[in-house]
Parts: structure tokens; sequence; C-alpha cells
């Protein structure tokens, strides 16, 4: 009996330590939530991180897409490893904004308006178009909490309704 007590208490204190260890280590990339969801709105997309390979190696991406069922307005919201334009440089107002208009270059369209913002308390650079023969905006955003770089893409009706939509959805993301 005597034997067994210092052998439970090493086994207790090793537990203790491997636990503590565990806690400490910081996370990689982390999938963001979503706390509003308009109405007529729903996730049409959920592909979990590294489902999608970067422009560059090493650099993946997982996807997550609301959409408006009424008039299809929609949120891609992309999450996954830092670029390398980004590494060290994560509050870089310029950077930030130059990796927008990277995105939106990538997604087909020049922006008319760039600029900074904060979302999820992090800066976050953007990147804002007008179509006029479509009459919708599209946005590409772009911030990075801890580990975790999310580009957000936004393609919706030029109308304050639709837009105020969009952004309480952007504005309710979190990386936890």
């Amino acid at each position: 009996m005597k034997k067994t007590i210092p052998l439970l208490l090493g086994i207790l204190v090793c537990l203790s330590i491997l636990a503590l260890s565990v806690s400490c280590v910081t996370p990689g990339v982390v999938k963001p939530t979503v706390g509003y969801i308009p109405p007529n709105w729903s996730l049409t997309e959920d592909t979990p991180y590294p489902g999608y390979e970067g422009y560059e190696l090493g650099v993946d991406w997982g996807l997550i897409t609301y959409t408006d069922q009424v008039d299809y307005d929609r949120v891609d919201i992309w999450y996954g490893d830092i670029p390398s334009d980004l590494r060290g440089r994560e509050s870089d107002s310029a950077a930030l904004i130059a990796y927008a208009v990277f995105e939106a270059d990538v997604s087909g369209f020049t922006p008319d308006e760039t600029g900074m913002m904060s979302i999820d308390g992090c800066p976050a650079g953007y990147a804002k178009a007008y179509d006029a023969s479509l009459d919708v905006y599209e946005l590409e955003i772009v911030y990075v909490k801890g580990k975790t770089c999310v580009d957000v893409y936004a393609l919706y009706d030029a109308t304050t309704a639709d837009e105020a939509e969009v952004m309480s959805l952007i504005n309710s993301i979190h990386v936890p």
C-alpha cells in the first residue's frame, strides 16, 4: 500500500503537467463563428480547413458561405493560414489593404474604394466596388486574428437594406 501512494502521486503529477502543457498550446487555424444570420439567409457551404489549396504553397483555406435565399446576395468567409504577405504585418494597414485589393482582383473586380475597418476587434483592410451594370456591390475584407487569416468576399444588391444585412453578418464574425 505504501508503494502505491508514491506511484499514484507520480502519475497524478505527470497527468497534471500533460494537461497544463496541452492547454497552453496555441491553436493553429481556427474556424470562425457567425453570431448573426439575417432572416432569409442560410448556410450554403461549409468546407472545413484545409479544404482548399491557396495560391502559395502551405497556405490552405476553409470556406463558410451564407446566401440570401430571396435575392441571392452572398457572403463567403474564407479562413486559413496567414499568407506570407501578411506574416509579421498582421496589423499593418498598407499590407491589409494591399491584400484585400489582391483578393478583389482574384475575385474579378477592380475596387473604387479601399480603406480600413475593424472586424472581430482586429484591424481589417477592405476593397469595395460598385457594378452599375448589375447594380451590385462587391466587397473584400481581410484581417488576421491569432494564427487565422480571414478573407471575406460579399456580393450584394446596391440597396441600403441589403448592405445592412451583409454588414450585420460580417460584423458578427468571430474567431474564437
